[in-house]
């Protein structure tokens, strides 16, 4: 009997917020918020025509400039090979790092919980050395907050190892997944090319016209922010999807190419969702860009507070997607469907999922930072022994691209801990069928939701 787990018999006690009769991946037909999929490709479709018209209108001196640029060509290659360099470390470290939080889970959390307190205060340190006292005392702050956090929080780390073990077992299970993050990065960088150039093409096109030229910058930023968050949530709600399933059928019951399926449907029955949602969070984006760039000495004060009430409701708005996305991805509702039940989801669990992303988050924060590291550093030595001139040059790339590439990998698991949280406040009763030990720590956290049958 040493392998016997037991099970709580336990229902939900909060009726409004459970659904499991509501049908779950849909595959009829029906085109959620069609709408807003339309009006994304004709932004994206616009963007394209602005390039191609500033390419038509002056390509030839954009050319004339860029061949008088004077860069060695094995500069260019030490570049490139700094970045296939950070791309490959990136991607192996992303791999080694997995493992690690699922061995050492806890210790791994520990650590990142005591490391966030010992940051705070080496910071505030430096910042009292070198005189700067009001920035000093708010990291201080900062540090005493984490140190409370961590000693009130102490007791949901069991169930943050169960929830980061169940979730990195489920992406070595499903590799699918992490590929559709890497496709995205390289999505990213690609669209982030093609909106440069399409900025840099469009300066002919205002001539002298600041009004014109103001419409246009307002719209580039807008389209910038609304295709970079569409390429992330199509990866999120494709991975919520992945998770969905197994949750609800388990391993044994999955169907075939079960990522495959859930990216079909977020790129087709659910993309108007998907474009909604993001383009609330690129509104507010653009709109914190434009007031700060109206900052001056004479309103630097109150372009500060608006930016800050800003930066939290944009904070707010994107936590909140993650959990609506994961409704669009399980049951194909409609944003504002999604939005209203995840609200309800909020209302009675809030605390709860605030608590568990924030242990799990500075995990996956503490292990996009050390992977931003080790790239620099890869950058840095590369650089140094060939080419010693450049190596801040190529450590900087060696940051970004480490980080980029960590940050996406984390993106992966975060999902899928938002996606069982949803499912589990919908449905808790699933998991006691597919995942007995993991359902055993819910009902150990979150007793409080549950009664007995």
């Amino acid at each position: 009997m040493s392998g016997y787990v037991p099970v709580h018999d336990y229902a939900p006690s909060a009726p409004p917020v459970y659904a499991p009769n509501e049908t779950k991946f849909p595959d009829r037909s029906i085109y959620r918020d069609l709408l807003f999929a339309i009006l994304f490709i004709v932004n994206l479709l616009a963007v394209v025509a602005l390039l191609i018209v500033g390419i038509v209108k002056d390509g030839q001196q954009q050319a004339v400039y860029f061949s008088q640029l004077d860069i060695p060509a094995h500069e260019l290659q030490i570049i490139a090979a700094v970045v296939v360099g950070s791309i490959t470390v990136a991607a192996v470290y992303s791999t080694v790092y997995l493992f690690i939080i699922r061995r050492f889970t806890r210790q791994v959390i520990i650590i990142t919980l005591i490391a966030s307190v010992v940051l705070w205060l080496g910071f505030s340190v430096f910042l009292f050395i070198q005189r700067q006292i009001w920035p000093a005392v708010i990291t201080l702050i900062g540090a005493v907050i984490s140190g409370v956090c961590y000693f009130f929080w102490r007791a949901r780390i069991p169930f943050a190892v169960q929830m980061l073990q169940t979730v990195t077992a489920r992406i070595d299970e499903y590799p699918a997944m992490t590929n559709v993050a890497y496709t995205s990065l390289a999505l990213q960088f690609l669209w982030i090319a093609l909106w440069a150039g399409t900025v840099t093409m469009t300066r002919s096109l205002v001539g002298n016209n600041d009004t014109l030229a103001y419409i246009y910058g307002v719209f580039l930023i807008l389209a910038f922010y609304w295709v970079s968050q569409v390429v992330k949530n199509v990866t999120h709600v494709t991975t919520s999807g992945t998770f969905a399933s197994w949750y609800f059928y388990g391993s044994q019951g999955m169907p075939s190419n079960p990522t495959l399926k859930a990216f079909k449907r977020t790129m087709t029955t659910s993309f108007g969702s998907v474009c909604l949602g993001s383009l609330l969070v690129a509104a507010l984006k653009t709109l914190r860009t434009l007031v700060n760039s109206a900052r001056n000495q004479s309103n630097e004060f109150i372009v500060c507070i608006t930016d800050c009430i800003l930066g939290i409701i944009d904070g707010l708005i994107q936590y909140f997607n993650i959990y609506a996305f994961a409704q669009v991805a399980i049951y194909g509702k409609s944003y504002c469907q999604a939005a209203k039940s995840t609200w309800q989801l909020l209302k009675s669990h809030g605390i709860e999922a605030i608590i568990n992303d924030n242990i799990i988050s500075g995990v996956l924060s503490m292990g996009a930072f050390i992977g931003a590291v080790i790239t620099a550093i890869f950058g840095a030595t590369l650089s140094y022994i060939f080419v010693p001139e450049y190596w801040i040059l190529c450590a900087s790339i060696g940051l970004v691209v480490g980080f980029v590439m960590s940050i996406v990998s984390m993106e992966v698991i975060e999902s899928g801990v938002a996606t069982i949280f949803v499912c589990f406040a919908m449905d808790p009763i699933a998991l006691q069928r597919n995942d007995v030990i993991l359902y055993n720590k819910f009902y150990e956290t979150y007793n409080q939701y549950l009664s007995p049958v």
